[in-house]
């Protein structure tokens, strides 16, 4: 139980006089509020700006998560805890002065603050920090607000702040969520706020929150936040307002005829998401932002578009009957022209069986010589052209409906015509399979011609065993394409990181593995700028001097190196535990008190030298997109795998995002744990739970531009009016031969 005089202080400072209870803190009124079934407590709809004398207060000896049947069922008006006039009272009164324990004076005026604040702005993301503590609820049957506060909770500081303006008899206005409150439908129904939460998470790869906000006018707004993928695994934050119901439907139909243009012609339609400097979420196709108001003309000019693909399509189509038909006549010639070869072959190996067959094929043969220059060439007709299909009329305007209906006949006439293209295939393997035979049979029937001369040459000729082969065809050669593995970073990233570390322990040494961990530092820099021909900055030493001593103050070098007696104290790395010690990149540099400017060049000069031998020791394991921000140095450079893990804590208002695509093999080295721990005990886990860098040297690579583009990514902090911008360009390189 509080003291008298900190009860008494509280008291007076919300402004509660137990001796002589005001009218409107006795006000005794019954709860008449009937929820609906299955509504999600701990999802907010409706927030709106509340005047603290139209809300009754009720207490209920339960708790915040008790159910919402229990806590209305044991509410009473908070007028019923004031009163002592029986032992009854008494025992609530009692009950009532315990929650002033935990009741904080500061966290009131606390409230007080955030309140003004959100009088001048809400907060970008609606919701606030605590705002479930409200518990505030609407009574559509008495028309009035009521707060149903649980006492047995220890943060009750609202329920006070509440009192105290009520008690001061202002007209003062809260932002506040009210509980179990349904969307108005004054805008958009239920069913069109559930496709439109569908639509933006297809959309944006992540689901996002609907609310309705009454401004201090009690205008209302639908204002929808979440989070979007903007590029590769990156999300912004977003927000998007509706003010009125034409801008809500607007809104709505825009999505859905997006939506049903990408789902149901993917092949055709993708549509991108790009993020304003305001927060604002844009859809783009073909770099042109897509509003509602310009539908109509992008739905006329892709029919329009669509037209001319069928058209051209149709043409292609009957080119490619023509085609056919002139390849199966051809075909039907080569198969008479081999059928007559193969009887006249059929003819002499049939003869050849005996003698007087022999004799007999040679007198009715002799004289008769068989014509093999014979050309057959394919008999094509004109070539159609567009002007066969005359466009129709062109419209005003064209419905989404016209649109799908045009796009799914294009795609039955281009499945017709990817029909014909495997036909005129196999009919052109067949017809060289055939002239190849007939060339065969040519061939051997010109070699019994040049043995008719005598008939004794004609019989030692028959008399050979050896014929020639008459179905000869021709070989197709298969050549196998070999599927390369697509990183994913959640399901990939750690078996990838195990697998890298594992390699490089039996790779590298000690040695080695040192040298890298001080390219993993600030260090890197100093070495790119000796490689360069540069100097170091002129205070660049004494700045490690004297970070040196702030770390270690006991001594300014360790005569111990890597081993001392923190190795024997357990420590966890990616949940596992070991007992390894972290890497001292002081101790490899060999930096003490006297060491020279001179020393400590010719040192990284020595590192950056082994290093470029390192790096010819490891090659990429499979490819994946690696990011960084700021700049791409001339030399050494550390790109890491997650993107959302370079920009965290990013503080800049422009900054430049760089993508390379890291090809397989490509030299590199992964920034695993063996780079920042030493394994004298064998306990040190697998992986890369420190950092998720690599380090690539852009002096042995080729990078080429392949895209450029921008964004914005919106961070939003809690409470706050409006969010921090961030316009990220983005430049996307490959790496080629150099």
């Amino acid at each position: 139980m509080e003291t008298n005089e900190n009860l008494t202080e509280k008291l007076k400072f919300i402004g509660l006089d137990l001796e002589n209870i005001p009218d409107k803190a006795s006000f005794f009124q019954n709860i008449n509020c009937r929820m609906r079934r299955n509504y999600n407590e701990k999802k907010y709809k409706v927030y709106k700006f509340v005047n603290v004398n139209d809300v009754d207060i009720f207490l209920s000896p339960t708790h915040r998560l008790t159910d919402y049947t229990e806590k209305y069922a044991k509410a009473l008006p908070l007028g019923a805890y004031l009163y002592t006039d029986t032992d009854q009272n008494i025992e609530k009164n009692v009950e009532f002065l315990k929650m002033f324990k935990d009741l904080s004076i500061d966290n009131i005026k606390e409230i007080e603050d955030v309140q003004k604040n959100f009088n001048r702005a809400i907060p970008y993301n609606v919701h606030y920090n605590k705002d479930f503590l409200w518990q505030i609820f609407y009574s559509e049957a008495t028309k009035r607000y009521f707060m149903l506060m649980p006492m047995y909770e220890s943060e009750n500081e609202t329920l006070f702040y509440l009192i105290k303006k009520q008690l001061e008899n202002k007209e003062t206005r809260i932002y506040v969520p009210i509980c179990y409150a349904e969307y108005s439908n004054k805008f958009l129904s239920d069913e069109q706020i559930a496709d439109l939460e569908n639509y933006l998470g297809y959309f944006a790869k992540d689901w996002p929150t609907i609310y309705e906000v009454y401004d201090k006018d009690d205008n209302l707004s639908i204002q929808i936040v979440g989070k979007a993928t903007i590029y590769d695994t990156v999300k912004s934050e977003y927000k998007i307002v509706l003010h009125d119901q034409g801008e809500a439907e607007d809104f709505y139909k825009l999505l859905k005829a997006l939506f049903i243009l990408e789902t149901q012609l993917s092949h055709y339609y993708k549509f991108k998401i790009q993020i304003d400097k305001t927060g604002m979420l844009n859809l783009y196709y073909n770099e042109q932002e897509l509003t509602y108001k310009k539908m109509v003309d992008f739905i006329k000019k892709e029919y329009i578009s669509g037209l001319e693909k069928t058209i051209k399509t149709k043409e292609y189509k009957i080119n490619l009957e023509k085609e056919l038909k002139a390849l199966k006549n051809l075909g039907q010639k080569l198969d008479e022209e081999y059928y007559e070869r193969e009887k006249q072959i059929s003819t002499f190996l049939e003869c050849k069986k005996t003698f007087l067959g022999r004799v007999k094929y040679f007198l009715k043969y002799k004289k008769k010589s068989i014509s093999v220059n014979k050309e057959f060439k394919i008999e094509r007709e004109e070539t159609s052209k567009l002007k066969y299909f005359e466009k129709p009329d062109i419209k005003e305007a064209y419905t989404l409906e016209e649109l799908l209906t045009l796009y799914t006949n294009l795609d039955k006439e281009v499945a017709v015509a990817k029909d014909l293209e495997l036909d005129i295939e196999a009919k052109n393997k067949r017809i060289d399979v055939l002239k190849k035979r007939i060339k065969n049979a040519n061939q051997y029937m010109k070699e019994i011609d040049e043995h008719k001369k005598s008939i004794f040459e004609f019989w030692k000729f028959t008399n050979k065993d050896d014929v020639k082969q008459l179905n000869t065809g021709i070989a197709e050669n298969y050549k196998s394409k070999k599927i390369k593995k697509t990183f994913d970073y959640d399901l990939d990233f750690e078996d990838l990181a195990k697998q890298m570390d594992k390699n490089q322990r039996e790779i590298f040494s000690k040695e080695e593995t040192d040298n890298i961990f001080i390219l993993a530092t600030d260090c890197i820099n100093d070495v790119n700028s000796i490689n360069a021909g540069k100097d170091i900055k002129k205070d660049r030493l004494e700045e490690l001097k004297l970070e040196m001593l702030k770390t270690d103050k006991t001594e300014v070098f360790n005569i111990f190196g890597s081993i001392d007696s923190s190795g024997d104290k357990i420590k966890t790395l990616g949940n596992i535990k070991h007992r390894e010690n972290e890497k001292n990149k002081f101790s490899i540099l060999n930096i003490k008190g006297d060491t020279t400017k001179a020393e400590y060049i010719e040192t990284l000069k020595n590192i950056s030298k082994n290093i470029k031998k390192s790096m010819t020791k490891f090659k990429n394991l499979v490819e994946m997109p690696i990011y960084k921000v700021g700049t791409i140095d001339a030399g050494f450079n550390i790109f890491y795998i997650n993107p959302e893990n370079v920009l965290k804590n990013v503080q800049e208002k422009e900054i430049n995002l760089y993508k390379i695509i890291l090809k397989e093999n490509v030299n590199c080295i992964p920034l695993t744990n063996i780079m920042y721990y030493n394994n004298t005990t064998q306990t040190l886990p697998l992986g890369m739970h420190v950092t998720d860098g690599i380090l690539i040297d852009t002096e042995k690579i080729k990078l080429e531009l392949k895209e450029q583009t921008q964004n914005y990514i919106i961070k939003a902090e809690e409470n706050e009016p409006k969010p921090k911008p961030i316009k990220v360009n983005i430049y996307e390189y490959e790496i080629c031969q150099k």
